[in-house]
């Protein structure tokens, strides 16, 4: 068994902030398990609209959550493919359900409390609907066996969400729906992780962080905390493209770019670029966190940041600065999925790979915690891993206040059952 680490040494966050923390929550432990309405009923690399609209039954998911002590459950509101599960007037909602406000109002008289994960950058609808606020390639290149070139946008093959269609209906009929469709199509299902998925193959697009696009996402954001009575918005992929290093490379950034830096400043590399990249997803950050305080000063907000080396990739790819994003928002909630790399249960090899990924996470927390202003929960895996290998990651990345499980579809009965026992021997949440 791994025992828990103590990580309070390693974090240095101030008192108030925590306390703050655990007074929204109503709990010194979170418990929190996530949920992708769209993504279908096994596990997360399908988008599943005809499941979210029909099959998606919110009673027996608060009552399972209830059951298994569970004080929190995530709602991931706006995924990669753009779409909006609440009553919106501004965004694209596939689903024909408030899925949001049926989860709220079944929430009501329950002891669970809501909070969202909204992604922002990523958005395959809005860029269908709006290609020129996509990223921008800076330079020619080639990426999964795919080349591009300078000046295409990077509006590429979805690198793991498939498409099954509904039964009855064609391929033709379907991408109406769902305009981001290709008619390519993955048959074979793989060990590692870009090949898990089957199905057809939608694209997604990472959208320019100076564009447009913030501002229809600020107006979503509205719509949620005006509405719904959630107790944090945190946001998803307040990020670039972790993919490519050339982004993003529109006319906007090196307008914006060469106005601050000057004319002779270096693009797509150097410390400047980076800082330009940083400070635009901080700006990203500072208007969640203006718009969300200025409706519900109660609400707290998040974000939830890349895991992997600094200058390499958080920096130069993700353009996520830690210390800056964890001093504008309340929580910061780092993606500890070192199973998804590899699992024993495809065999030994995958087994080692997912076990040395769970070594670096742990070493690379423990070199970089000091980095965050915020209070910490950490997000870790159930689907495509082990009892084992899930136990062990709750337990390594349970930063102090708790910890949250990825995701409700997908997890089996037998790790439903070891999570019970958790909040029963090892958190001590039976009786919530």
């Amino acid at each position: 068994m791994v025992r828990k680490l103590d990580w309070s040494k390693y974090f240095k966050i101030e008192q108030h902030k925590i306390e703050t923390f655990i007074k929204t929550f109503g709990a010194k432990k979170i418990y929190a398990m996530g949920l992708m309405p769209i993504r279908g009923p096994k596990g997360f690399r399908k988008l599943d609209y005809e499941f979210a609209e029909k099959g998606l039954n919110v009673v027996e998911i608060m009552n399972k959550l209830e059951e298994a002590h569970f004080n929190t459950l995530g709602i991931v509101i706006k995924d990669t493919d753009g779409a909006c599960t609440w009553d919106t007037k501004v965004g694209w909602n596939p689903t024909n359900r408030d899925i949001l406000g049926e989860f709220c109002d079944e929430g009501k008289d329950m002891s669970i409390k809501i909070m969202v994960s909204f992604t922002s950058m990523n958005d395959a609808f809005q860029g269908y609907l709006h290609p020129k606020r996509v990223s921008v390639h800076g330079k020619n290149g080639e990426n999964f066996g795919k080349k591009y070139v300078k000046g295409d946008i990077s509006t590429h093959e979805a690198y793991e969400m498939r498409v099954d269609l509904p039964n009855g209906i064609s391929y033709n009929d379907y991408k109406r729906k769902i305009p981001f469709l290709t008619e390519k199509k993955d048959e074979k299902f793989g060990k590692a992780r870009g090949t898990r998925g089957t199905g057809y193959i939608p694209t997604e697009s990472f959208m320019c962080p100076n564009s447009a696009h913030i501002n229809y996402l600020i107006d979503l954001i509205k719509e949620v905390v005006k509405n719904y009575p959630i107790k944090a918005f945190t946001a998803d992929y307040i990020r670039y493209d972790g993919h490519f290093t050339d982004l993003c490379a529109c006319h906007r950034c090196l307008k914006k770019f060469k106005v601050k830096y000057g004319d002779k400043a270096k693009i797509l590399k150097g410390k400047d670029w980076i800082e330009f990249k940083t400070d635009t997803i901080a700006e990203y950050a500072q208007r969640v966190q203006e718009t969300v305080k200025n409706i519900d000063n109660n609400c707290l907000t998040g974000w939830y940041s890349q895991v992997g080396p600094k200058k390499l990739v958080t920096l130069k790819r993700h353009g996520q600065d830690w210390t800056k994003l964890s001093s504008i928002l309340d929580i910061s909630v780092p993606m500890e999925y070192p199973y998804l790399a590899g699992t024993r249960d495809d065999g030994i090899y995958w087994g080692l790979i997912g076990n040395l990924f769970y070594w670096y996470f742990i070493r690379n927390m423990k070199r970089r915690a000091h980095e965050y202003r915020n209070p910490v929960l950490g997000l870790t895996n159930s689907v495509e891993c082990n009892v084992k290998e899930m136990l062990k990651q709750m337990r390594g990345f349970d930063f102090g206040l708790g910890i949250a499980v990825f995701k409700y579809f997908g997890t089996s009965n037998e790790q439903w059952k070891a999570l019970k026992e958790y909040a029963e021997k090892e958190i001590g949440l039976e009786n919530l």
